[in-house]
């Protein structure tokens, strides 16, 4: 996996039935969530699907057949047939995700009080 891949996609998963915002992180946002990515720790725990209403989390794109997915305190990478989860702990990589979204949209995700 590398860092230079351009087009890095965020989805803020809030609607069922609407398209979702999505935005494209910067080379520099890319390394510092791989940085965080790295440093967290595996999850043992069971994953809490998230929600089929309302906010259920957010992905993150890395290519055509990776992604990561956040909800619930903890972040999972698909990869063709295999899913690592680590824990995200008080939120950090979601919130660090939908920080680097436009103003406009972080402000209407503070109000929806998801950030």
């Amino acid at each position: 996996m590398s860092t230079g891949y351009t087009t890095w996609k965020v989805t803020a998963l809030l609607f069922s039935g609407r398209q979702n915002p999505e935005w494209l992180l910067t080379a520099a946002q890319q390394k510092s969530w791989m940085e965080l990515w790295d440093s967290a720790v595996l999850n043992d725990e069971a994953v809490k699907p998230p929600p089929v209403l309302g906010y259920s989390g957010c992905t993150l794109r890395f290519d055509e057949r990776s992604h990561w997915h956040l909800h619930n305190g903890c972040v999972s990478f698909f990869e063709d047939d295999k899913i690592v989860t680590k824990k995200d702990r008080d939120r950090e990589m979601e919130l660090f995700l939908l920080h680097t979204a436009a103003p406009e949209l972080v402000d209407t995700l503070v109000s929806m009080k998801i950030i």
